[in-house]
């Protein structure tokens, strides 16, 4: 019998830097950040009790974005008169 949990199909866990344009929250650019460690990622954007594993979006401001930068091969184009970062976390599920 196959099993209907969803943790028993999650393959993996995906983070992005999601861009919307603060004018029509349209989605510009996600750009993947997996390359940074959790560890580290923790120390960027500080977890809450209630989401340890920061599986929630989290709107990220200049000063986070510029740690991000330091630690990133694809750097993030900081406009922050025009767009707005959200961390956001997503499974990769088999199916």
């Amino acid at each position: 019998m196959e099993s209907k949990n969803l943790l028993d199909k999650l393959e993996r866990v995906e983070r992005t830097i999601n861009i919307y344009r603060i004018s029509d929250d349209e989605l510009i650019s996600e750009i993947n950040i997996d390359e940074i460690e959790f560890d580290l990622l923790t120390k960027i954007v500080p977890p809450p009790i209630e989401d340890p594993l920061l599986y929630d979006g989290y709107l990220l401001d200049e000063e986070q974005l510029v740690v991000f930068n330091s630690y990133m091969n694809n750097k993030i184009d900081l406009r922050i008169d025009l767009y707005y970062y959200i961390l956001v976390c997503g499974g990769i599920y088999n199916w």
